[in-house]
């Protein structure tokens, strides 16, 4: 593990020495021309352990980027926080020292405004729905905004998953059971609003640094999808968790957009057949492993409760005042026209107009 992060290092520095070479534009990812045309190298950095989904989904992407490219793009995968924090290797790619990164929803909300609505309580009613949404033509909108706005392209959106709530203190199954309770959540306003109204006292916290923090009781608990809480072995430091899915995180697999733009319009297109196919691979992983996680974490010695519609009820009621603070910070003027198209989403789930999973119109 510290020779990959002696690799990563060495080569984020290659990176930038290139840059101030003169490569110049978005083409710091350039190495040079083969009988096929120039080659380009890409380094995608990302958060979670190496059997998560996410991280496989990451290394289905390398395969098909290769494949698609034939050979002229070449990836390499920096799992579980290998090239720093998921703010620091965002600012990294953004800088354009790294070409892509991975990210959820409230990171990427940290480099625009224009993605921060996402992160709204119980606005989808699936997982169908909000790839639904996002293939939209104004969810390709929104990610051609934020890709000008940022200098972040989102590619895709691979699933995180709903948000979980772990703690170390007592079974949480009701608002009341949040009072007191020191939760961890991301640095995000709007989730600190949310966990704030459901009634604990929720603390942002750098995600690298929420383990040891759970292991000296510096937090009870924190919010993610149980497959984070399954793959980085929360059971060691948690003893319950509920399903309150409050809030989905759709993580954006984003590219530089100046070294996007740089690419021919072939490798363009392989890049983005790539990013389509691995995110179709990657919900289907998503989706098996997420049962599967409360199952571990249940036969890791923690207490799982899931919620009845009627009880998760509850949880949002608390909630419904989040909407009316948001409109009142003035950050999206396109909300209206987002949750138009939201509930468009929602009732063809409902109706069974979509694919299971993969939310394509049938």
């Amino acid at each position: 593990m510290k020779m990959k992060k002696l690799s990563a290092l060495l080569m984020a520095l290659l990176s930038v020495s290139t840059l101030l070479a003169g490569c110049g534009g978005g083409s710091q990812g350039s190495q040079g021309s083969q009988a096929g045309g120039e080659t380009y190298k890409i380094q995608l950095a990302g958060s979670v352990a190496e059997d998560h989904p996410i991280t496989q989904g990451l290394y289905k992407f390398e395969e098909l980027a290769e494949q698609y490219s034939d050979g002229r793009i070449e990836v390499e995968v920096y799992p579980n926080g290998q090239l720093g924090s998921n703010r620091e290797y965002y600012e990294q790619c953004q800088q354009g020292n790294i070409q892509m990164a991975e990210g959820g929803a409230v990171v990427l909300a940290n480099f625009t405004d224009s993605f921060k609505f996402m992160q709204l309580p119980y606005l989808f009613n699936s997982r169908e729905s909000i790839q639904n949404f996002l293939n939209s033509e104004d969810g390709k909108a929104l990610t051609k905004k934020i890709a000008e706005e940022s200098g972040i392209y989102p590619l895709a959106f691979f699933e995180n998953g709903w948000q979980a709530l772990t703690n170390s203190v007592r079974e949480v199954k009701t608002p009341a059971d949040l009072k007191g309770l020191k939760i961890r959540t991301q640095e995000n306003d709007i989730l600190l609003k949310v966990y704030t109204d459901m009634g604990g006292n929720p603390m942002p916290m750098a995600f690298s640094e929420l383990f040891t923090a759970m292991q000296q009781k510096t937090v009870d608990g924190q919010v993610n999808p149980a497959l984070i809480a399954s793959t980085g072995n929360y059971d060691e430091v948690q003893k319950y968790i509920t399903d309150v899915a409050a809030v989905y995180d759709a993580t954006a697999i984003s590219i530089n957009y100046d070294f996007y733009q740089s690419l021919p319009a072939e490798l363009q297109a392989a890049v983005d057949q790539a990013a389509q196919e691995a995110c179709q691979y990657q919900l289907k992983l998503s989706a098996e492993g997420e049962e599967g996680a409360y199952q571990e974490l249940a036969d890791g010695g923690m207490t799982v409760i899931r919620l009845t519609d009627e009880e998760r009820e509850a949880f949002k009621a608390t909630t419904t005042g989040v909407y009316d603070w948001f409109r009142q910070q003035g950050t999206e003027p396109n909300l209206d026209t987002y949750l138009e198209q939201i509930q468009v989403c929602n009732d063809k789930f409902t109706n069974g107009e979509l694919e299971a999973i993969t939310g394509v119109d049938k």
